[in-house]
């Protein structure tokens, strides 16, 4: 029960944001009454650090390793469906919306969201080194490079959780510029 109520909040504050849903909500949605979440949760502040810490520790689970075989196209590809699944896949997906959607307002958010962008940038160096290491790509400026390329799909990860657009087009045709930019010679 612990857990449906944890997801359940995750897909109401996903759609409604997470200020605009009440214990009594949670409790209609789910066919329990309050008294029934406040046997598993202390109180809604609780319920909803026990929400972070559980998408934190799933999405800690989902990250994998990225295949750093191929030319620097078919790695950054990857790399970009490697995120774009993690942020597309329920219930992940109504985590990271949530997290955007309150880091301006909620200090828990927006360590995540700091966090998350730190991951990124990371990942982001990891590969362009070792594509830059390997010579599928000349970088003289290495930081540039990585502050771009992470900037470049953080922005089009978050527009991927706030519209109902499908922009992954936008984000493949960048790895493609982004490469030919950097083509070794």
């Amino acid at each position: 029960m612990k857990e449906q109520l944890i997801l359940s909040m995750l897909t109401l504050a996903s759609e409604q944001g997470l200020g605009n849903v009440s214990l009594s909500r949670l409790a209609s949605e789910n066919g329990i009454s309050k008294a029934t979440i406040f046997h598993h949760f202390a109180g809604r502040a609780d319920l909803i650090e026990e929400m972070f810490a559980y998408c934190h520790r799933l999405a800690i689970k989902r990250m994998g390793t990225i295949d750093l075989e191929g030319s620097a196209e078919e790695v950054l590809l990857r790399a970009l469906a490697h995120w774009s699944e993690l942020y597309e896949t329920e219930p992940l997906y109504s985590f990271y919306r949530i997290v955007e959607q309150e880091s301006w307002t909620d200090e828990h958010a927006r360590t995540i969201k700091q966090t998350l962008d730190e991951m990124l940038i990371a990942q982001s160096s990891v590969l362009i080194e070792h594509l830059d290491e390997r010579r599928k790509m000349r970088i003289d400026d290495l930081e540039l490079a990585i502050e771009t390329f992470s900037a470049t799909i953080a922005r089009h990860l978050v527009r991927t959780l706030l519209t109902d657009e499908d922009i992954r087009y936008q984000a493949e045709r960048f790895i493609r510029r982004f490469c030919n930019h950097y083509v070794p010679t």
